[in-house]
């Protein structure tokens, strides 16, 4: 590891796997109905990395990579502008992730890009990084750790344990034990979670943000135009002047 006045590199891998699950379970199953923000979930992990490794205020490299289930396929550009349909690898981009797409020999097969252990190994072999958070939970990864621990390099791992009920089956979602017990440093981020909710009025989230569906509230720019609409037809002419950006429209200005 590097002195604690040195410049601190962090990888940041992230099971796209697991990602996907825990992503799917806050969105449709969990009380909050909410979806990771992968921008605030980077830099939650980079601060925590800083204060555990006791590096605060020192500089920080952070590489941030995301290991895609499923293989690349020629994209189809069929989106529309309000149709609350991003893509998954177009969110992680904008958030600064370098997506990693899992090999074509795989495609049949259902779990993890196991290509993050070799990357993984690689940073850590080359010196490219001086500690290595992997969002997991998946056993196929146990390996990797005692790897990483060959070259000097610590990982910190945050993992999920959750339970819903999907229709008429109970879903158990838990961190492999035996990564578990292997990685040097653990968080429960299920517990991390709960301790801060996600809230619409708050200035600023931890790492979730409140989602709201489009069929429970209009389309913001339908609105305004049905405002414009009505005012031709007022005698006074103009628009209402008391009229007020929703929070979403308001963060694009």
């Amino acid at each position: 590891m590097s002195s604690k006045f040195s410049v601190l590199r962090v990888g940041f891998f992230l099971d796209g796997y697991t990602l996907k699950k825990v992503n799917e379970y806050y969105l449709k199953y969990h009380r909050y109905h909410a979806r990771l923000d992968f921008k605030e979930l980077k830099g939650w992990a980079r601060d925590y990395a800083v204060r555990l490794f006791g590096r605060e205020g020192c500089p920080v490299e952070l590489e941030s990579h995301y290991y895609h289930p499923y293989v690349k396929k020629v994209d189809s550009i069929n989106s529309y502008v309000g149709d609350g349909m991003d893509r998954l690898e177009r969110q992680l981009a904008l958030a600064g992730f370098e997506v990693h797409y899992n090999l074509p020999e795989d495609a049949e097969k259902l779990g993890p890009n196991m290509q993050l252990i070799e990357d993984a190994y690689l940073c850590a072999f080359y010196h490219k990084i001086d500690v290595l958070v992997l969002l997991s939970t998946q056993g196929q990864y146990s390996t990797l750790p005692e790897r990483l621990r060959r070259e000097g390099v610590p990982m910190l791992l945050l993992g999920w344990n959750f339970v819903y009920e999907k229709g008429n089956t109970k879903i158990y979602w838990k961190t492999d034990p035996c990564l578990r017990e292997l990685s040097g440093y653990y968080v429960a981020m299920e517990d991390v979670a709960e301790k801060y909710p996600p809230r619409h009025c708050a200035e600023k989230n931890l790492f979730m943000l409140p989602y709201s569906s489009p069929s429970s509230h209009p389309n913001t720019w339908q609105t305004y135009l049905k405002k414009i609409m009505a005012s031709l037809d007022d005698p006074k002419g103009g628009c209402e002047t008391g009229y007020k950006k929703s929070p979403a429209l308001a963060r694009l200005v």
